[in-house]
């Protein structure tokens, strides 16, 4: 089967991530190609990470929308001439849409790989269209994004498969590891180790994180958390500094984030809005439970007490009640957490199942 993923950029990202895993797991038995319409950066990407058998081809456009640009888009399909088009993220999707009029003939698939709130806008146009052009099956990366796209807009085709991973295999040497962790380490003491991963932004809502850990430390002084990723809104990163939790440390972004949850006892996510994060199918992979907030795909993969907790609103308290409660289990309840975890990724989220999936999809 020749299949045609088109996505904006390959810089560092979830989407991004999930895109080249699944993209190999299908080079196996597919002729398949990569189409980056943007500009990728340059270090900050994951072109290394594709198999030499997919064929890459990067437009480097340089305007979000343009009729000259979806005019070459068309013209490529046209030469190529796949049998899928497997379309991610907003801008890529406006132009397949337009593509998929012209050739009726190819399937096309598009991953929804953000919560139905971020989308929402989007479908409505979709669907105000149907009757022009339902051509386009959208899949819900998690059931609770599924369920909300259902109820808005029933006649949109729509499907629910998981996002999914290999296995991770940390880049960094154990030493290295180590070292990250006791570099922030303000006590010989620590015993407890959160590690957070995202970019500081609204959405990641890392503030709720400083201010419930505020009551953490005054209960459990040798619990520390490391939060790694780039800062993205410089006022909110000035109001976390303000804030100055003690025992939440900013890293920075670090390549191969994902590493240092080698030696973290607990993930923690506090979004407002997620898909399905790749960082907590790479958690699970570990055997690293989540502690999240209700946030989009996180109430599908969390069962609570079972890989983690996940809290009962967006509130302060209750995410210090969540924290507070993984520190109190036994250490063997915590083993229990960490296998369970690791069940829960072999079974739901193991990279190719979801290729096995994806391909009755494509029928």
């Amino acid at each position: 089967m020749k299949i045609v993923h088109i996505i904006s950029s390959l810089n560092i990202g979830g989407a991004e991530n999930f895109v080249v895993q699944l993209a190999n797991a299908q080079s196996v038995s597919n002729d398949v190609m990569l189409i980056i319409l943007g500009i990728t950066d340059s270090k900050r990407n994951y072109m290394a990470s594709v198999l030499p058998s997919i064929v890459v081809k990067s437009m480097g456009w340089t305007y979000k929308y343009s009729i000259r640009q979806f005019l070459q888009l068309n013209t490529l399909i046209g030469k190529i001439k796949p049998e899928v088009i497997h379309v991610h993220l907003h801008n890529p999707l406006y132009y397949v849409y337009g593509i998929s009029l012209i050739r009726p003939q190819i399937k096309y698939i598009h991953t929804v790989h953000n919560s139905f709130t971020v989308w929402k806008k989007c479908f409505s146009y979709l669907n105000a269209l149907r009757f022009i052009n339902n051509r386009i099956t959208h899949v819900c990366i998690a059931f609770r994004i599924y369920k909300d796209l259902r109820r808005a807009y029933p006649k949109l085709k729509s499907v629910k498969i998981t996002n999914g991973i290999a296995h991770y295999i940390p880049k960094r040497s154990a030493t290295e590891i180590s070292a990250f962790w006791h570099g922030f380490s303000t006590t010989s003491d620590a015993k407890i180790q959160f590690l957070a991963i995202g970019n500081i932004s609204k959405y990641k809502n890392f503030k709720l994180l400083a201010l419930s850990y505020q009551s953490v430390y005054e209960r459990y002084k040798n619990a520390m958390c490391v939060q790694i990723g780039r800062v993205i809104d410089s006022r909110l990163f000035a109001e976390l500094k303000d804030i100055n939790t003690p025992n939440l440390f900013f890293s920075g972004g670090q390549e191969n984030a994902a590493d240092f949850l080698a030696e973290a006892d607990a993930l923690i996510i506090c979004s407002t809005n997620e898909g399905m994060p790749i960082v907590a199918l790479e958690a699970l992979s570990m055997g690293v439970p989540i502690i999240s907030t209700p946030a989009g795909g996180m109430m599908s993969i969390i069962k609570d007490g079972y890989n983690g907790f996940i809290t009962t609103d967006f509130e302060e308290a209750s995410l210090y009640k969540a924290i507070t409660k993984f520190i109190e289990l036994p250490t063997v309840k915590k083993q229990e957490l960490s296998d369970n975890a690791r069940e829960c990724f072999e079974t739901n989220y193991e990279i190719m199942q979801i290729e096995k999936n994806y391909e009755s999809c494509y029928q």
